[in-house]
Formats: structure tokens, sequence, C-alpha cells
């Protein structure tokens, strides 16, 4: 079965229809988001592809506050589309690979601007996707989106997807507002408890 992988960023807005993306260092946000990642996963659906959910970005998401885990973990889990990826053997032998690379090179960074810490997460999440077999990778954080298309993985950003010109109500339940300066970044930014997804 085919398979994309989403980071945090993509997941957020998935989850908290409300929040307000943010994309790159820049923090440029993204007009319409929310609809073009309903679309995206909706033509994923479709066509019977598979979400992968790497664990380092689902820690992300469940690390936002507010965020009732057990309610994201729920969803996600009677989801037919959506798979979790872990960061076992051979991702760490994936990402051990990769990083002697960058050493040798002598910018294990990228030029990016970037803790150490940081960068093993987000280069945990590109491990996890190539070890997986991810034709995509969906991400706004731009040391996750440099990493993954120095590794050869083919990245999309939220901007890169079109607005659908009808659009279907991927939640159930009432969808509750968060804050006004929520957004889905890498930052994980105040919002409210993600209503479920359907799984039909």
């Amino acid at each position: 079965m085919a398979l994309v992988a989403f980071d945090n960023t993509i997941l957020s807005v998935l989850l908290f229809p409300d929040a307000d993306l943010r994309q790159g260092t820049e923090a440029a946000p993204v007009d319409r988001a929310r609809e073009r990642v309903d679309g995206l996963v909706q033509e994923l659906a479709a066509a019977g592809e598979q979400v992968l959910i790497p664990t380092p970005a689902l820690a992300e998401v469940l690390a936002t506050p507010g965020c009732d885990m057990d309610e994201v973990l729920s969803a996600l889990r009677v989801s037919a589309y959506i798979r979790i990826g872990d960061f076992d053997l051979r991702a760490a032998v994936e990402l051990a690979v990769r990083l002697r690379d960058a050493a040798a090179k002598g910018d294990i960074r990228d030029g990016l601007t970037i803790t150490k810490s940081r960068m093993k997460f987000d280069r945990q999440i590109v491990a996890i996707a190539l070890t997986n077999g991810a034709r995509v990778l969906y991400t706004d954080d731009d040391g996750v989106r440099k990493f993954a298309e120095g590794c050869g993985l083919n990245v999309k950003r939220t901007s890169d997807l079109a607005i659908p010109a009808v659009q279907q109500e991927l939640f159930e339940g009432k969808v509750a507002t968060p804050p006004a300066e929520a957004r889905a970044s890498e930052d994980a930014a105040e919002q409210e408890p993600p209503p479920e997804l359907k799984t039909e």
C-alpha cells in the first residue's frame, strides 16, 4: 500500500482545525491551511493510501497544551488510513549513517541555526519516513524539509496543496475554537482539545 508521511505541523492542522499554521523560519501564515489539508486527506483516502505519523511528530502534537492525549490516540488508532511509525532499529541505523555523512562534510546542521537536540529530533522524523518507504513527506518545518530533501525524499508544504472547490467535514462532534494566538508549529502553541476523526 502506498504511503505518505505527516510531520507535527500537518498533523496539528488535521487535529486542531482552527489552528493558525505558520510556515518556515519566517513564520509566514498559510492561507486556508485547514481546507488544503482536508483536501489532501480526502485525496489520499480516495486513492487508498495510508498516512504515516512518525512517533517524534506525534509526541510534539501530544505535548500541545490542552491536548487530550487519550482522545487523540484513540482517534488515530481507529482510523484505517493512519499508521504510527516508530523510531526503531532500522530508523536508528538510517539516521546514524546520515549524521556521520553530515559530520564528515563539516556541517551537521545543514546551515540551519537550530540546536543539536532539535536537529536530531527533526531527523528522526525523516529517518522514520525513509525506512517506511514514504513517497512524500508533508512538513512546514524548514529543518525537516531541508534534511529530507537532502536525503532524496519528496517534500511538500501545506502551501503547495491545492484548495479544493468543495470541502466535506472530516470531523464529527463539536469543533472547539482555540485561542486566537494558537498556531500549529514546532513550538506546539496553545490549542483546544481535538475532535475525533471520522473513519468512514
